[in-house]
């Protein structure tokens, strides 16, 4: 799949950008991208960015979108790992690694949030499937 989502991305470079808004029913098709992201090596973000920019989203938007589209899926998975293991408990040490791995998570996710939105924004969006292209041919040699 991620040769699928190296595809994707790189097929962006003929999307059309039109300046829209997110609308009702381009957020609709947009959500039915995340929804197909549940297969694995399908990117969440790529793909939901890619719907986005074939829609005619401006990419600033789109990156904007998408990063909010995050925050339900997030959510969720967290509401249900909770759910599925009994409840939350930590021992002091385990919260103390659980802040820092938190802590670092936030502060690259950010970092990366912000190397993305300067990407877009130079319409090199594209350039990530070829990344996915070399990923998942590699991970197929070494798969069989």
């Amino acid at each position: 799949m991620l040769v699928v989502t190296g595809i994707i991305l790189l097929s962006t470079r003929l999307a059309g950008i039109n300046g829209r808004y997110v609308t009702i029913p381009r957020g609709f098709w947009i959500g039915w991208a995340q929804a197909v992201a549940i297969l694995p090596g399908i990117s969440r973000s790529g793909s939901t960015i890619s719907a986005a920019l074939f829609l005619g989203i401006r990419p600033a938007l789109a990156a904007e979108f998408s990063f909010l589209l995050a925050i339900p899926a997030i959510g969720g998975a967290f509401l249900l790992d909770i759910f599925s293991s009994g409840g939350i408990a930590f021992t002091p040490g385990e919260m103390g690694m659980l802040l820092v791995g938190t802590t670092t998570a936030f502060v690259f996710g950010v970092a990366a949030i912000y190397s993305l939105l300067k990407i877009i924004g130079r319409g090199k969006f594209f350039l990530f499937g070829f990344y996915c292209l070399v990923a998942g041919t590699v991970s197929l040699i070494f798969m069989s």
